[in-house]
């Protein structure tokens, strides 16, 4: 099921949906032999169904993958429940959408598996569009307001937590004491969980410096390092 995370998310990144611009880059159509129709109604439903949110990721509304896919729609309800990763999926204002970045590697391997040559050259001309989409003037951007606006609310993290004291030893607070992310952001780059106060612990100096160098990098690492190293 999708994460009705918009109801339930702790962080201080607001997301909300909007149309993209239908003027983005068309890419290449491959098979000069499938039928004009075939590639416009790509366009049409990418252009109605694809929208970029204020985090700046592209979502994929559901009702559009039966064409994206070129499939039926109990065919595209499967594809959408079955195999696109329920970490990928959000439900916005009632609706159900996947991260384009599923859809885009999905369409990529059904491309390279599928051996209608027509189908093949639609489902790339979907993969492609996303990938526009994504890419496009409109999306980078958004991406920039999403990273001057990260900057800004970085340092407030700490505070916003609301704990004075080491997470890891339960020192009292020292000099230098700060936020730490327990899934490193330069490996894990949901931007909402960025800027999420429950997705890091506040830590002193010499604590923070020794997650570092002992190369912790995800939740289930840092919760094994902190039962090691609570206080006796």
């Amino acid at each position: 099921m999708p994460n009705e995370e918009e109801e339930n998310s702790t962080s201080k990144l607001p997301v909300t949906l909007k149309p993209v611009d239908f003027e983005y880059k068309k890419p290449e159509r491959r098979n000069e032999l499938t039928e004009p129709k075939k590639y416009n109604k790509i366009d049409s439903k990418i252009g109605e169904l694809v929208k970029l949110g204020t985090n700046g990721v592209t979502y994929v509304d559901e009702d559009a993958f039966s064409t994206i896919f070129q499939t039926t729609g109990p065919k595209a309800a499967f594809i959408f429940e079955n195999q696109i990763p329920d970490s990928d999926k959000r439900s916005f204002d009632g609706k159900n959408y996947a991260h384009s970045s599923a859809v885009v590697g999905l369409t990529d391997k059904k491309s390279q598996e599928v051996r209608d040559a027509e189908k093949q050259a639609l489902l790339q001309y979907s993969r492609d569009s996303l990938i526009s989409v994504s890419d496009s003037p409109e999306a980078q951007d958004m991406r920039r307001k999403v990273d001057s606006f990260t900057s800004k609310t970085l340092p407030k993290l700490r505070d916003e937590r609301g704990v004075n004291t080491d997470e890891v030893t339960g020192e009292e607070r020292k000099k230098g004491f700060a936020f730490h992310h327990v899934n490193p952001k330069e490996l894990h780059t949901d931007p909402e969980d960025v800027l999420d106060p429950t997705k890091g612990r506040n830590l002193n100096p010499e604590t923070h410096a020794d997650v570092h160098r002992k190369n912790i990098n995800n939740e289930e690492q840092f919760e094994k390092y902190q039962a090691e190293n609570k206080p006796k």
